[in-house]
């Protein structure tokens, strides 16, 4: 069977595979920052055989590793993320991440060997997924313009084969009052706290009017610099999500007349302008999808028919490029993610498992993919 020989060739490195995960766990590194990360994968890969070149993109720490197999076959993208959040650390299992896809790529490209089937196995390691956008400038410099699939497993709560990522726009917004002293002259100065706070409550006051999968969230990021003295400038961070580009474009109307109406209230100014690149919705690939469901019972799992909405992902902006499927795995039924229990989950025996079981699942679905003409046809019909 496919999955034994998988598996077989998966546990002749899984120990190694298991110290490289437990390795960047403590690196901790964060986005566009994981160079001891990126080091350690692209240099185990080159030890297992594949080309890899650092750097692509102009991003210092990415790489693209590839292996080739006969002539004329298909290309297999596997995408690795191995960048931490701030203060919490791989709370998103990153470190999973990374050693799922470099153990399906060495174990896909070792069947292909073994069984004389044509095929490229090319492993992309993409930095700053947590807010850098890294798959971004790959995609636009032409990185996966070989590529016929790209694929990838993040650890979640449960099994999802066709879970659902939201398009997602971050925006800065800056209100502008006039200062004075809060004691002995308070009505000389127009009070910026005052309008980013308004701003604040109605945003909340938005929520009525959001449709279930719509989510607007931020913080309020500076809210003055003394007590004492009325502040002249103030800012907050706000994320909009939803299921697609049209839809976060009206939200994000929505704020930005909330903004104009809290300032205007107030007697303030304010501007606008995006922190992080936009993230499109995952469209997971119909024909992807229907090979993940049959690797995943190979395995032993089997995903929830409910899948829920998730946060976001520069995954979806290749989606809507390339075939594509963005799978999560079951690393806990209850466990949420960018929390302290995540990310002791995601250095823990459990952790283990996913990442075997994650490496063998990827490495199914590109087996089936590169031997099988008809899936290939569905996969390409279903773009």
């Amino acid at each position: 069977m496919i999955k034994d020989e998988i598996k077989g060739q998966i546990s002749k490195f899984s120990d190694e595979l298991w110290q490289i995960a437990h390795e960047i766990h403590s690196f901790r590194e964060l986005k566009f920052e994981e160079y001891r990360s990126s080091k350690l994968l692209s240099e185990w890969l080159a030890q297992q055989g594949f080309v890899v070149d650092v750097g692509a993109a102009g991003l210092d720490t990415s790489f693209v590793a590839r292996k080739v197999h006969g002539e004329n076959g298909p290309t297999v993208a596997i995408l690795a993320e191995y960048d931490a959040l701030p203060e919490i650390g791989h709370a998103c299992g990153h470190n999973l991440i990374a050693t799922m896809a470099v153990g399906a790529g060495v174990a896909l490209s070792e069947w292909l060997n073994q069984s004389c089937h044509a095929g490229q196995v090319m492993v992309v390691g993409s930095p700053g997924e947590e807010g850098g956008g890294g798959k971004i400038p790959l995609l636009e410099q032409g990185i996966f313009d070989t590529a016929d699939i790209a694929i990838m497993l993040h650890p979640a709560a449960r099994d999802e084969v066709n879970p659902k990522y939201l398009a997602r726009e971050g925006l800065d917004f800056d209100f502008y009052g006039v200062p004075a002293h809060a004691a002995s002259a308070p009505q000389r100065g127009v009070n910026a706290l005052d309008a980013v706070v308004t701003f604040y409550q109605m945003i909340n006051s938005l929520r009525q009017r959001l449709e279930p999968s719509d989510r607007i969230h931020g913080i309020i990021t500076h809210g003055g610099d003394a007590p004492n003295v009325i502040p002249e400038h103030t800012t907050a961070r706000i994320l909009v999500r939803s299921e697609g580009a049209d839809r976060v474009s009206d939200l994000l109307s929505w704020v930005v007349k909330a903004a104009d109406a809290a300032a205007s209230g107030i007697g303030c100014t304010f501007k606008w302008k995006r922190f992080v690149p936009f993230y499109k919705n995952v469209k997971n690939n119909a024909g992807l999808v229907s090979l993940a469901e049959e690797a995943f019972s190979a395995f032993g799992r089997e995903p929830t028919k409910v899948p829920q909405a998730h946060g976001s992902t520069d995954m979806g902006n290749i989606s809507h490029k390339i075939p594509s499927l963005h799978a999560n795995i079951g690393l806990g039924e209850g466990l949420v993610g960018h929390t302290h229990e995540f990310c002791a989950a995601a250095d823990s025996v459990h952790g283990r498992r996913v990442m075997e079981d994650g490496a063998g699942i990827l490495a199914m679905i590109g087996v089936r993919y590169c031997t099988d003409v008809a899936q290939q046809s569905l996969v390409g019909n279903s773009r």
